[in-house]
């Protein structure tokens, strides 16, 4: 991710701080993040692009941080990359509750941004060492949303700066989702 982008999405995260989405202004983005570039700015035609780019640039960190993990297990590494994402999400925890409650107010939208968060498990995976190609790959992309996404729904609600309640609630959905996969496979 270019620095440009990087910049309009940690200046869009910061408005998002105290505004909501619909009262932002895609040109007061540019301006805040000092932005010029008109081949950048002709891609954000619409706010869900702010939202997308903000979901590209949390991959970037989890991608950066991402590759010092050490070296182990499937489920461990998957346990240890999610749980960098969340930490991650954290800096920013008042924002990504505020683009919660947008989705919560216009969910069609958050089926323009579901390409983007299938490329983020993507990503989860591959940093985790696992593979995501052809069908058995696809499937564990979904699954991978569905944990992901469950254990989004704790975060929302734990409020302790350790996130306790994230962390359980992730090594339950991923020794269930563990044990299913061993059912399948017999």
């Amino acid at each position: 991710m270019n620095k440009e982008l990087k910049k309009i999405a940690k200046t869009t995260l910061i408005l998002l701080e105290k505004k909501s989405l619909d009262s932002i202004n895609i040109d007061f983005v540019f301006k805040k993040a000092k932005v010029n570039n008109k081949n950048i700015r002709k891609n954000f035609d619409k706010k869900i692009m702010l939202l997308t780019n903000i979901n590209r640039y949390i991959d970037s960190r989890l991608k950066d941080l991402g590759d010092n993990i050490e070296n182990s297990n499937p489920k461990d590494m998957l346990f240890e990359i999610i749980m960098l994402r969340f930490d991650v999400l954290q800096e920013y925890r008042f924002s990504i509750i505020n683009i919660f409650n947008y989705f919560k107010k216009n969910p069609k939208d958050s089926l323009v941004i579901l390409p983007s968060f299938l490329e983020s498990m993507n990503l989860i995976l591959k940093l985790s060492k696992i593979k995501t190609n052809g069908l058995k790959g696809n499937l564990k992309i979904k699954g991978i949303l569905i944990i992901y996404l469950s254990t989004f729904l704790v975060w929302l609600k734990d409020k302790g700066q350790s996130m306790e309640k994230t962390m359980t609630s992730l090594d339950q959905y991923l020794e269930k989702a563990s044990k299913i996969i061993n059912i399948v496979k017999t």
